[in-house]
């Protein structure tokens, strides 16, 4: 099996936590990037503690603590400011329930983590020919490589998928999104908070070197409104009424750090992966990103990937019980967020005024056992040790 080569296309978040995962194995794996570095604006991120304690897993944990800012608490806010549930779940592990990160600092970690030599870039992938029992892989520069294995990381709009399950569909969510870093902000923020109203929801999350990150969701028509124009202002006008520090955050956002998505769904896939091919991460359970879940089962992904390549006699068979697995727990989570999916959808302020008052009414333990829920790894890494007490 240490002799496969395996093909990782897409070096995201999960193309190089896949990597690294196999590659801490003795799995020579190398990932292939289409852009010719990694571009675009910084962003923040927040990761979940499955997703931290994912990284420990890899030997990662104890940087990222050390380049990010961790918290165990979340607060769910109305409108005008009032609590309305909190999130404080104590694991047993000791590993914070949220990490807030640049996205720049988590592929600094992740790239100086990989074996030198296996992260590609400008490796557009074009087609793929079966050649049993080998694939061979055209990327756009007009060269070719050939490998035994290829795993599929590149994100909901994946070009694998789309060659294996050409009827696999992305659908749009109903919803927009827009995020922001600010250096140096003028309010001193030191909780991670989320704000539900009818006009959107509102994430406001400190960040390390005095800096602080925000993202905003808001329902839309799909390709019906010129949201994809709106400033910062526009925003500000939207959350006109919202509590502060919200309108303060958007006055001092500037427009070229305004970043704005419409967010897609996957509908779920009967397979993850079929022959010597396989999906991780967006292109096989592409959602919305509720409480950092997108990237957090991404890096949940590759530790797993990685069990079963060191359990299983083969590859296809590590594949097999990748599969059922994943399955079972992309799922778990999903069913476990859907209700608080459901709730934040509401933008009908006598329906907000309900819905608020239920969430106040829930006790505690009952939010943090559905944060228990997402946030644990089960199977056999859930008695590890890692943590912020074993450093």
């Amino acid at each position: 099996m240490a002799e496969a080569r395996i093909a990782i296309i897409g070096g995201g978040i999960s193309g190089m936590s896949s990597a690294i995962a196999l590659q801490r194995k003795g799995i020579h794996a190398e990932v292939f990037e289409k852009d010719k570095e990694f571009i675009g604006p910084d962003t923040g991120l927040v990761l979940s503690g499955n997703a931290v304690r994912a990284y420990y897993i890899m030997g990662l944990g104890a940087q990222l603590l050390e380049k990010g800012l961790a918290t165990d608490r979340c607060l769910l806010k109305s409108d005008s400011g009032a609590v309305i549930a909190e999130f404080d779940y104590q694991a047993p592990s000791h590993i914070p329930n949220y990490l807030f990160i640049q996205r720049s600092a988590l592929y600094r970690i992740l790239t100086d983590a990989l074996l030198p030599g296996t992260l590609h870039f400008d490796k557009h992938l074009v087609d793929i020919k079966w050649e049993s029992p080998i694939q061979k892989l055209y990327f756009k520069d007009g060269t070719c490589t050939e490998a035994d294995y290829l795993i599929g990381c590149d994100g909901a709009a994946s070009k694998i998928r789309s060659i294996l399950m050409p009827d696999s569909k992305l659908d749009f969510s109903g919803f927009v999104c827009w995020r922001g870093l600010i250096k140096d902000p003028p309010v001193n923020s030191t909780t991670y908070t989320e704000t539900w109203g009818p006009r959107g929801r509102f994430g406001i999350a400190p960040m390390p070197g005095n800096q602080l990150y925000w993202y905003a969701f808001k329902k839309a028509e799909q390709g019906k409104s010129d949201l994809s124009n709106w400033t910062p202002i526009d925003l500000l006008f939207n959350f006109f009424y919202y509590h502060d520090p919200i309108q303060e955050i958007l006055e001092n956002t500037t427009p070229e750090n305004l970043i704005y998505d419409e967010l897609y769904e996957l509908k779920p896939l009967e397979h993850f992966h079929l022959g010597n091919i396989l999906l991780i991460g967006d292109s096989a359970h592409a959602s919305i990103p509720n409480i950092g879940q997108g990237a957090s089962q991404a890096a949940e992904d590759a530790v797993f990937l990685a069990k079963w390549f060191s359990t299983e006699d083969t590859i296809p068979n590590a594949f097999k019980m990748y599969e059922r697995h994943r399955h079972e727990r992309t799922k778990r989570v999903k069913n476990e967020m859907k209700m608080y999916g459901m709730a934040a959808q509401i933008d009908f302020p006598i329906l907000c005024s309900i819905r608020n008052k239920l969430l106040q009414m829930a006790p505690a333990s009952y939010h943090n056992e559905k944060l228990r829920k997402v946030i644990e790894i089960d199977g056999e890494f859930q008695n590890d040790t890692f943590g912020r007490s074993s450093q």
